[in-house]
């Protein structure tokens, strides 16, 4: 794909580790690995590691945001 087809595309999607994940939210190791189970994971042939994306975990936090009144039991 040339750089100008590139640009006319939708962009790409931000990928994060668990460990980006936890830096940028702020949670325990085991807070961001419990959000990840919870999503679609982006995963490369022939990486181990795994990921999210940026969108997905906004769309998930956006979920599970309740006032005060709302929270589950």
């Amino acid at each position: 794909m040339t750089a100008s087809a590139r640009s006319s595309a939708a962009p790409l999607p931000q990928l994060l580790d668990r460990k980006a994940l936890q830096a940028e939210l702020g949670v325990t190791r085991a807070a961001a690995e419990a959000i990840m189970r919870r999503l679609p994971i982006v995963q490369v042939e022939g990486l181990r590691k795994t990921y999210v994306t940026r969108a997905a975990v906004a769309a998930y936090i956006d979920s599970r945001t309740f006032a005060k009144d709302e929270v589950p039991s």
